[in-house]
């Protein structure tokens, strides 16, 4: 089971005096690049019987920044990428707060402040990692100070799909372009956003609110699986505005069950994209249905 700690300095983990093998990384959507990322970490740490850790960001450096524009959008949920970064086998996640203190932290104090401490015997990177104030730690930096604290330092190279990188920017701009489908294949997973039904509209139709500032599709009808893990229904939902609530079509008996329950949205297919004025006959359209 993954054990899940935040804000760890100068950590000192009874075990890991063995050692540890360690990725690190923002993580967000843990695509198909990330998951190779991490496979790699693992595969070698149960092989030389190593504790192994992913240490990431919340929130992510771009959205504290405020560079990425759309492209800081959020692919998962906190929650949602502990779970799939656990699903792959990671002993230990260690997620720390990127606020304006932690963004000044420099190349050598990273080192010395937390990764020295969690006794690295190899550490695991992407190609365009960079880490402390910044970006002042790069692979280079990484290896020369594995030549004192004694660990490895192994750089992967990018994955690619239809001859094009794996990236969690390329996944944004999937979604942000309603291509699910895509999303969908660099994630190997669907696009999914943890929520509640916060309003019946009427018998048939739900409002649905984000937990999290996640990224959505653009406004269209889409179909979707709408449960839990272990309860799901398949169903459509109607995005008007991608910044709000989403409408979910549902039946009656299910509308009560979901009443005031956290619950996931998962993005099965790519749907209508359609302009507001569209969705809103539609919808008008449907309720002097109901009502007559």
């Amino acid at each position: 089971m993954l054990k899940y700690y935040k804000d760890l300095f100068n950590p000192k983990l009874s075990e890991l005096e063995h050692g540890s093998y360690i990725t690190i990384g923002t993580f967000d959507g843990v695509h198909k690049g990330h998951q190779r990322l991490i496979s790699n970490v693992v595969r070698e740490g149960k092989k030389n019987n190593y504790s192994t850790i992913a240490i990431t960001f919340d929130p992510l450096p771009k959205t504290f920044f405020g560079n990425g524009g759309s492209d800081s959008s959020r692919l998962t949920s906190p929650y949602t990428r502990a779970e799939r970064i656990g699903a792959n086998g990671i002993d230990i996640l260690i997620e720390y707060t990127f606020n304006q203190s932690f963004s000044t932290i420099s190349a050598a104090d990273f080192i010395n402040e937390i990764l020295v401490g969690l006794n690295p015997k190899k550490i695991f990177i992407g190609e365009d990692f960079r880490f402390g104030y910044k970006g002042s730690g790069n692979s280079a930096v990484l290896k020369q100070a594995g030549l004192t604290f004694g660990f490895e330092t192994k750089i992967l190279k990018f994955i690619e799909l239809g001859k094009e990188r794996i990236s969690s920017t390329r996944v944004r701009h999937a979604i942000k372009n309603g291509n699910l489908e895509l999303a969908t294949e660099l994630m190997g997973k669907h696009h999914e956003i943890s929520g509640k039904i916060v309003r019946k509209m009427n018998d048939f139709k739900v409002s649905f609110v984000p937990n999290y500032d996640i990224i959505l599709p653009p406004a269209g009808e889409y179909m979707v699986d709408i449960g839990d893990y272990n309860d799901k229904h398949s169903t459509k939902a109607i995005i008007l505005n991608p910044n709000k609530s989403i409408d979910i079509i549902l039946a009656k008996p299910m509308i009560n069950s979901f009443s005031n329950d956290n619950v996931i949205l998962r993005f099965l297919q790519s749907g209508t994209t359609i302009k507001n004025e569209e969705i809103k006959l539609k919808t008008y359209k449907e309720r002097r249905t109901i009502l007559s």
